[in-house]
């Protein structure tokens, strides 16, 4: 535990009243009885500290451990012009020829800024908690092998343009203050899309198609790439 600032001034004061080692831990004792006495060489530090800065006060802050080169000024003031241009700026596109790690404790730190990141859900409608209950109800009711014949599947789409999806959509804002995401997004943007199905046997299906499955296609890839892999 450091010393407090009255500490440390009476430590100075009784040593170049006294002179001696002895005295001051006597007398501090006697004035602080509930602290731990310094010893000989915490005293010696304080007044030396005092007779060479002016202060017998800890100067260690600021002034010691590695110098800070990434979070410098001029880096600091390059984030914080592009967050004013562009909130949503990736550490990559930030101008800051440095690590992703530097840019965002510049935002955390210096800036106080929080990165958030958008989740889209689905609403739930009035009549969604009986149906989910009724396929519960149907779903055990099957026989045990029923689960070998269920295929899991999902889908993931690689846009041509570019355009990131929602997923990697971060805004930077000050902390505790959210923003309101508004995402654009373009329904006929040329695309290729991946479809794979994990089936209760093991086998792994996957189809590749452009841009989104209709009904048609669905059903077909349900009749003639699945079903067989049953």
């Amino acid at each position: 535990m450091q010393l407090t600032k009255e500490q440390r001034t009476f430590i100075v004061e009784k040593h170049f009243q006294a002179k001696s080692f002895h005295e001051v831990i006597k007398s501090f004792q006697e004035h602080f009885p509930e602290r731990q006495s310094p010893t000989k060489m915490t005293i010696w530090r304080n007044v030396t500290r005092y007779r060479t800065e002016g202060t017998s006060l800890n100067l260690n802050k600021g002034r010691s451990g590695r110098k800070r080169t990434g979070r410098s000024e001029e880096n600091v003031r390059i984030v914080q012009g592009a967050l004013a241009e562009n909130s949503q700026i990736s550490a990559r596109k930030s101008g800051l020829d440095d690590t992703t790690f530097t840019f965002n404790r510049i935002i955390t730190l210096d800036s106080k800024w929080h990165p958030y990141k958008m989740h889209v859900r689905n609403k739930l409608l009035d009549n969604d908690l009986p149906r989910r209950l009724n396929f519960v109800q149907w779903f055990l009711q099957r026989n045990v092998r029923f689960v070998d014949d269920v295929v899991v599947g999902d889908e993931a789409a690689f846009h041509l343009n570019g355009k990131v999806n929602n997923h990697k959509v971060s805004t930077y804002t000050p902390k505790n203050q959210p923003p309101n995401f508004n995402f654009d997004v373009r329904i006929s943007r040329e695309k290729v899309s991946m479809w794979m199905g994990l089936c209760g046997n093991g086998h792994v299906i996957s189809h590749f198609y452009n841009n989104n499955l209709n009904r048609v296609e669905y059903i077909d890839l349900i009749n003639n790439r699945i079903v067989p892999r049953l």
